[in-house]
């Protein structure tokens, strides 16, 4: 099974300034979405506060999150965004996925639509 790649953009829902397309790892195993730094703060968008992070390697870290909208195949999301650091990879999260009704596809490796659950 393959790495899920895809097109996503991030917007600032206060002045509605939007990135350019960022290619991110489709990542079910990462609850928030990972954007590098600079490109939040070209935005011009701002840290709310600092998180606690469990890595995939088990070590842990801090990170600055913020307020965002992601944007996957025309559609957006608001979502808690991580300001990523030199050296984080660039993620798309199971949040933004869940909200937007999108499965990875590991096989085709591609975003397919799927049904919201309301257990």
């Amino acid at each position: 099974m393959g790495e899920v790649r895809v097109e996503i953009f991030v917007v600032n829902p206060r002045t509605g300034a939007r990135s350019e397309a960022i290619t991110a790892r489709a990542d079910t195993g990462a609850t928030l979405t990972v954007v590098p730094g600079e490109i939040l703060e070209s935005l011009g968008i701002h840290k709310i506060r600092r998180v606690s992070l469990l890595l995939a390697d088990g070590r842990r870290a801090q990170r600055d999150v913020c307020d965002a909208a992601v944007a996957v195949n025309g559609e957006s999301a608001p979502c808690r965004v991580v300001f990523g650091e030199p050296g984080d990879a660039v993620l798309l999260g199971l949040t933004v996925l869940e909200q937007l009704g999108l499965a990875v596809d590991p096989i085709q490796r591609r975003l397919i639509p799927t049904d919201f659950l309301l257990y």
